[in-house]
């Protein structure tokens, strides 16, 4: 999502998935935090000559030998107190954007793996979403060249993403996300049950541009399409008005193109806010993908839902596929906390409109998720964890950025949060 203050987009999304966006250290020296290669405490001073020393004169060798030991003794508790003050700040940073302990040591992570085996059969998680829209943790470029997303933590979020959907929506191809999702759907013995929708980020940098592109090339090359549905270039770059709509026509089209050449028959697809939907943009697009949020638009949890359809039949149903399977709300969702959205800036008070909270959050999917799982409405909830590197685009009262997941950064499903069960039906 993109818009500041729109009404069907969210802040930031201009920097997501190797996106040319901001960058976000939410600690000092994060690389330590999470299994980096800096020092969480500099011990380089410890033990280096005493004051106290200097001013001794020549004694006993008792005493020199008693000094001696003194200051081994000191050394080995500042050491001492080094590791436990690391190890104190790995586990309290682990809120701040990358992992939140250090990183898995059992090796590559299976089906098999305890760690694995303890995430799956959540009983309070139900495979009712049709879609997950899912950014892994550390896959901003360039800021993952310094500190890489973990292989084993994706494979950790694909265990419990699979407790939710079939289909796993990926915003851009930075840092090995694309191949790490599928290395880990393959390690769980998923890859014939789960499929990706593959992101390519595109903005006005051509250099990232280029790059996302030849990513996705490589990608296909390697894996070929039995492990997509398809491919989204592209979000919100209308929004942004980084492209105009001929523009990204001509880019959809060039991908089909080298699709065709290659032999292969994904659908190539963009996604961008409901109301910059038009007629071109339909035709150029393989699927009408929309990005829908009532929060944004001031709407109170309670009407969440009958706007969002209703928003959705109206405004895009005009350019709908006539296989409905091709018309896919792209995002949707609601932040746990962060404040209150008028939907205008026209105002700043409006205690009846868009509250972030966990309850207006279970209000939207106890309306939402189960209706449309019935009436087969297509979607992707927007998201399944929080995004910490996005607080860099809140600001003043609006801090939602970093809250729209249904679980945090460690997988665990938010205090009150209830995912409809609806019945025993699943996707």
């Amino acid at each position: 999502m993109g818009a500041l203050g729109g009404i069907v987009g969210r802040n930031g999304a201009s920097g997501r998935s190797g996106g040319s966006g901001a960058s976000y250290d939410p600690v000092h020296n994060a690389s330590t935090a999470y299994g980096g290669n800096g020092n969480a405490y500099d011990l380089g001073s410890v033990g280096d000559k005493s004051p106290w020393l200097e001013k001794q004169k020549k004694g006993s060798r008792v005493w020199k030998w008693a000094v001696i030991i003194g200051v081994g003794l000191i050394i080995a508790a500042a050491i001492v107190c080094g590791v436990l003050f690391g190890v104190v700040f790995r586990n309290k940073s682990g809120n701040s954007g990358g992992e939140t302990s250090t990183p898995d040591s059992s090796g590559d992570l299976d089906i098999n793996s305890a760690a694995i085996k303890a995430l799956l059969n959540n009983k309070n998680l139900h495979k009712v979403f049709p879609g997950i829209d899912y950014t892994p943790l550390n896959t901003q470029y360039p800021d993952c060249l310094s500190n890489p997303p973990s292989q084993n933590n994706i494979t950790k979020d694909v265990a419990v993403l699979s407790q939710l959907t079939n289909t796993i929506r990926l915003y851009g191809t930075d840092c090995n996300q694309t191949e790490m999702t599928l290395h880990a759907l393959d390690k769980l013995g998923m890859s014939d049950t789960i499929k990706l929708w593959m992101g390519v980020w595109q903005d006005n940098n051509a250099t990232t541009n280029a790059r996302q592109l030849q990513q996705m090339w490589d990608i296909l090359d390697k894996y070929g399409e039995k492990p997509f549905k398809g491919l989204i270039v592209a979000n919100e770059i209308l929004f942004r008005e980084q492209m105009t709509a001929t523009e990204l026509g001509q880019l959809l089209d060039s991908v089909r193109t080298k699709l065709q050449a290659k032999s292969m028959s994904l659908p190539v697809a963009t996604s961008d806010l409901g109301d910059k939907w038009t007629a071109e943009l339909a035709q150029a697009s393989d699927y009408v993908m929309a990005n829908i949020h009532p929060f944004f638009g001031g709407i109170n949890a309670k009407d969440a839902a009958s706007w969002t359809y209703s928003f959705w039949t109206n405004n895009n149903g005009p350019f709908f596929k006539s296989d409905v399977s091709k018309n896919v709300i792209s995002e949707t969702g609601w932040p746990s906390q962060g404040g209150t959205d008028c939907g205008t800036t026209a105002i700043t008070d409006c205690p009846d409109a868009s509250v972030a909270g966990i309850d207006q959050m279970n209000q939207f999917m106890e309306d939402w998720v189960c209706s449309a799982l019935t009436n087969g409405t297509e979607y992707f909830w927007f998201e399944a964890f929080d995004e910490p590197w996005k607080i860099s685009f809140n600001s003043g009262s609006q801090n939602w950025e970093d809250h729209w997941g249904l679980m945090d950064v460690d997988r665990n499903l938010k205090d009150g949060v209830k995912i409809p069960d609806c019945g025993g039906k699943t996707v």
